[in-house]
């Protein structure tokens, strides 16, 4: 995953490009709480849908 250079978007622009799937896959919800790490992203919810976080 890279985030460097990334942009921060609200969360409507996120959903736009990604339609909300981080494309980071997970088992739980606990496996994208480490998204939050990322700048840009410490105030988005994360959660596990279908293998595959996601914002909320």
């Amino acid at each position: 995953m890279q985030v460097k250079g990334a942009l921060i978007l609200n969360k409507k622009e996120q959903k736009t490009i990604n339609g909300g799937n981080t494309g980071m896959q997970c088992r739980s919800h606990s496996d994208c709480s480490s998204l939050n790490g990322i700048p840009g992203f410490e105030h988005e919810e994360f959660f596990c849908f279908w293998g595959y976080c996601q914002i909320m």
